[in-house]
């Protein structure tokens, strides 16, 4: 009497896509592609993530060590270098237990006025920014061209903000904006509205007309 033992075959996705060139004596995959080159680019991947990780991490250091040193005690700032919390040192907030208690109504208001300052000239920027993006976008000016308008904006963007101090400084006194948050506002909003043409003027060159006529 003969047994029939089971017989096992491994499905089609888990066979070997392998195959041997005898002739380039490479390994190639079943759509022709070279083994090598699969590892090259997985290696080149690899090395640009290393790379990616190490900027980053240059990036954000500075910003690591002032928050690490505001939970330091006051011996251990200066007398050795510390970065690891609760291993190298015993984190405290005395320091910023202290500083609100002796500068907290000086801290809350310059907080208020970069919060109103920031978010007035960002609102102001984009607000202008986006009008103008859209029109250099859409519409063909014959005056000055488009191209020339956008180079215009651009170039907002290398002149330095001293140069306007004095312009700046005359224009608030005349209109009795010195020392006031609008001053601030109208300045911040000035130097990046062309940032924010740039930014929604290819923005809208991507859009597709049709998706606007359909709206």
């Amino acid at each position: 009497m003969h047994r029939h033992w089971p017989t096992f075959s491994w499905p089609s996705c888990c066979r070997s896509a392998y195959f041997y060139s005898g002739d380039s004596g490479k390994y190639t995959t079943s759509g022709g592609v070279h083994l090598e080159s699969i590892r090259k680019k997985d290696l080149s991947t690899i090395v640009v993530w290393i790379v990616i990780i190490i900027a980053l991490g240059l990036s954000l250091f500075p910003l690591y060590w002032a928050i690490i040193t505001s939970f330091k005690p006051s011996g251990v700032i200066l007398t050795k270098p510390s970065l690891i919390p609760f291993l190298q040192f015993k984190p405290t907030l005395f320091n910023w237990r202290n500083e609100y208690i002796t500068r907290g109504r000086e801290i809350t208001a310059a907080l208020l006025n970069s919060f109103l300052i920031a978010g007035g000239a960002t609102l102001v920027a984009v607000a202008l920014g986006t009008m103008a993006g859209y029109a250099l976008a859409r519409f063909r000016f014959r005056r000055w061209k488009n191209k020339d308008m956008t180079l215009w904006f651009l170039s907002r963007r290398f002149l330095p903000p001293m140069a306007t101090a004095i312009l700046l400084f005359l224009m608030m006194k005349t209109f009795h904006l010195l020392d006031t948050r609008l001053a601030l506002i109208i300045t911040n909003a000035t130097f990046t509205m062309p940032f924010a043409v740039l930014i929604m003027r290819d923005v809208f060159k991507e859009l597709p007309g049709e998706l606007e006529e359909a709206a």
